[in-house]
């Protein structure tokens, strides 16, 4: 189970990061568990949300000159307590 990236998740929405740190981070925490085929072994649910938490932490800009599309610092925080909510974990 990918326990560490889930609770690397819910340390930026705890506010221990912030959204540059957290989105650079995940995204490579993400792509090394995908790899190491850790991923498949979790629940539907969860890899859904922490495949769903990557593509929001792919749209992250810090920058104003951001698309409509992307996301800001705050936005990113909400999408991702949006996604975690949606899981059971213990």
């Amino acid at each position: 189970m990918s326990l560490t990236i889930l609770e690397f998740a819910k340390s930026y929405v705890a506010g221990r990061l912030t959204g540059k740190i957290f989105s650079e981070a995940y995204i490579e925490l993400w792509k090394i568990e995908r790899d190491r085929n850790v991923l498949q072994f979790d629940e539907p649910s969860l890899s859904e949300c922490l495949s769903s938490i990557c593509c929001a932490a792919d749209m992250y800009e810090p920058d104003e000159s951001r698309e409509e599309y992307e996301l800001d610092d705050e936005m990113l925080k909400s999408k991702v307590a949006s996604l975690l909510q949606k899981i059971v974990v213990n």
